[in-house]
């Protein structure tokens, strides 16, 4: 994997964006076993096989509304949909897929700067995918540019996206493909958001070979700030 610069990595969890303050991101993918021995068993139990697949970020500290340090409010809510893209152009690899908080920690250490620390335990397994969409405080409707995943794949198409900013109204985001860049794309998959949040949609069928993001915001005035990507299997 190259390098990349931090100004272009973006790592989102729900509707919280650690947007260019990230320093460090670690995957882990792993398995685990779990002992279910009772005591009336003759012999020890193991079940094995079980994911144990997690990521831990490190950051500068940032205040911001929507950054990872107000993040902490979701620690014991249940799994939000978690994805680091390494790069903000269409076409870009990912990871995605939802997870639990499981800790958050602020550093402050005299002379250096700031830090905050968070740890994250996926809902089942990581899955690599392709950026679709980012947009930085933007408004009105947008139209992402179509990624090339080379086949028409009858299979399912994970599509998450994330809203950070979202002043009033509604943005209803698609998910659609076509057999060329400029041919008659295909609705898969939409939802209605009306709030600042992560969301999952899962579209099944003929998957054609390009595959692009849309999204209408019905918000006469106001800003939002979104960012898509999408594994096809």
């Amino acid at each position: 994997m190259p390098f990349r610069r931090t100004s272009v990595v973006r790592f989102h969890f729900g509707g919280y964006d650690a947007g260019t303050h990230t320093t460090s991101a670690r995957i882990r993918l792993g398995m685990d076993s779990l002992d279910p021995t009772a005591l009336t068993d003759v012999a020890e139990r193991v079940l094995a096989g079980l994911r144990t697949d997690s990521i831990t970020w490190s950051g500068l500290f940032n205040d911001g509304a929507k950054s990872l340090n107000s993040a902490g409010t979701l620690i014991g809510t249940g799994t939000h949909v978690i994805s680091l893209h390494l790069g903000s152009a269409a076409a870009e690899p990912a990871y995605v897929g939802t997870a639990f908080l499981m800790q958050k920690t602020n550093l402050f250490n005299i002379k250096e700067l700031v830090r905050e620390e968070a740890e994250f335990r996926m809902d089942g397994t990581f899955q690599t995918a392709t950026v679709l969409y980012t947009q930085t405080v933007g408004t009105g409707s947008a139209t992402g540019t179509a990624v090339d995943y080379t086949s028409t794949t009858t299979g399912t198409l994970s599509y998450y996206v994330h809203v950070f900013q979202l002043t009033t109204g509604s943005i209803n985001v698609i998910v659609e493909s076509a057999t060329t860049a400029t041919g008659a794309y295909t609705l898969h998959a939409s939802a209605t958001i009306t709030a600042a949040t992560g969301t999952l949609l899962t579209a099944t069928g003929s998957i054609n070979r390009f595959v692009r993001h849309r999204h209408v915001n019905t918000v006469v005035t106001g800003t939002q700030d979104v960012a898509a990507a999408a594994g096809k299997t």
